[in-house]
């Protein structure tokens, strides 16, 4: 009877520790499980409490757990000169990125952006060739028909109506064909520009500073 009873409390003995010992780890993994703050108040001095009061949390803080281990960080809030500079810059990063890229997929080597180039301008200088030949042409037209009505006027005759208006659409397509012409140039030049950048692009190490002002200025 008495070795009956000796066991029994020792049985309610390892009992009692088991329950002891889950307590106590329950209590620690919660203790764990629990995050804190830690930030510098007024002073500069690190404080760490269950919250942060809100006129110190744009100064930024640490997320730590019951170990002090940090979980996460928060950055400081931007001033207004920071944030728009911080825009700035990621829009130059994107942009450059494109463009890089955009480089990077039309052309293996420079000799191909210098093919093209080469394409493209022969394509606007046969336009250009085309429109100066019309130019030449309609300008001998209209030399011909004012010719003819001042023939007419030194005669002492009459103009004709339908003269008058072949005179008045010769002026206006010498206007047109010399204005096409004068867009055909501009085309040109702006052609030569936007293929001296992608040379530039191509040969652009990485984008960690964005695109040169020059070329992100053009873009």
């Amino acid at each position: 009877m008495q070795l009956k009873r000796t066991n029994t409390a020792r049985t309610i003995a390892q009992a009692s520790a088991k329950v002891g010992l889950t307590c106590l780890m329950l209590a620690s993994a919660s203790a764990q499980a629990a995050n804190f703050y830690k930030y510098r108040d007024d002073s500069g001095a690190w404080v760490i409490a269950h919250s942060i009061p809100a006129d110190r949390a744009k100064f930024g803080y640490l997320v730590v757990d019951g170990q002090g281990r940090v979980l996460d960080t928060v950055e400081r809030e931007l001033t207004a000169e920071e944030y728009q500079a911080k825009q700035l810059q990621e829009e130059r990063l994107l942009a450059c990125n494109r463009a890089v890229k955009r480089v990077r997929n039309l052309y293996q080597d420079q000799a191909d952006i210098d093919y093209a180039e080469q394409k493209a301008l022969e394509s606007i200088e046969t336009s250009i060739a085309n429109l100066r030949a019309n130019l030449t042409h309609i300008r001998n037209q209209k030399k011909e028909l004012e010719a003819q009505a001042a023939q007419m006027d030194l005669a002492g005759q009459t103009l004709p109506p339908a003269l008058l208006e072949n005179i008045g659409r010769a002026q206006d397509e010498e206007g047109n064909l010399e204005e096409a012409i004068a867009i055909k140039m501009e085309e040109k030049q702006a052609l030569s520009r936007e293929y001296d950048a992608d040379r530039a692009v191509f040969e652009l190490p990485d984008c960690s500073g964005g695109l040169p002002p020059s070329l992100a200025a053009g873009r």
